[in-house]
């Protein structure tokens, strides 16, 4: 029965309702650090706009991450759970742009670099919406080649917690806790990067979202969530 309630309108809206009550309640309770380069903190609490950049299964509180007010579009897939992660932090969100690197990459793509020119900023999770786990697919790097735009790696974590047996470990905050949020140095791709410039860009994207997640899960006193292994090329 909840499944086919979740496959309907008013489930999901139901559902991201209820989630967004969620969020806020732990957004509310949880007694927050931030940890910021400087660069970065800069340019978020800045007018121009950046690509920030945080794995999958730290959906749950972006909003905590990303600072009120300044507007940003952020990229959903279709899929019914981002539908209801979307709703529940639709207050959040400027712009919905749907699509995904799997599903739909050029609508993605195309809505990034239209919400730039539009100076909106951009939110994405560049392993999603299937993974694999913590590896950086290559649509934010050339949204930011093609922009100039920078990209700001984010994460967040917090004392309180469980971790879902799902492909990406999800994690899933509990209120009343300590929490971090972490916002590693912006990365800049070069307006004439060529394959292997592209390549070089997206590996440090990648190792720079690693880096920010398991410094944000050692100062909340857990081991760090792996990434899954690398897909061998061709694979």
């Amino acid at each position: 029965m909840l499944k086919r309630l979740l496959k309907s309108d008013a489930g999901v809206r139901a559902a991201g309702a209820l989630a967004g009550a969620i969020v806020r309640l732990i957004n509310a309770t949880t007694r927050w650090e931030r940890v910021a380069d400087p660069a970065a903190a800069a340019l978020l609490a800045g007018d121009q706009p950046v690509i920030g950049a945080f794995w999958h299964n730290r959906l749950m509180l972006i909003s905590a991450v990303w600072p009120k007010g300044k507007p940003i579009a952020m990229v959903q897939s279709e899929h019914g759970d981002s539908c209801i992660l979307g709703i529940a932090v639709s207050e959040y969100i400027t712009r919905p742009i749907w699509g995904s690197s799997r599903r739909n990459p050029m609508a993605a793509l195309k809505g990034m670099l239209r919400a730039l020119q539009d100076g909106l900023s951009v939110g994405i999770t560049p392993d999603g919406p299937r993974g694999p786990r913590m590896r950086c697919r290559p649509g934010l790097i050339h949204a930011a080649k093609r922009s100039g735009v920078p990209i700001v790696p984010g994460a967040w974590s917090v004392s309180r917690r469980s971790v879902a047996r799902s492909w990406d470990r999800f994690i899933i905050a509990w209120p009343f806790g300590r929490g971090v949020i972490v916002l590693g140095a912006p990365i800049h791709v070069p307006a004439d990067a060529d394959d292997v410039g592209l390549e070089a860009s997206r590996r440090q994207v990648e190792d720079a979202l690693n880096a920010v997640a398991a410094d944000a899960d050692r100062r909340m006193g857990h081991v760090p969530i792996e990434p899954a292994p690398e897909r061998k090329a061709g694979s």
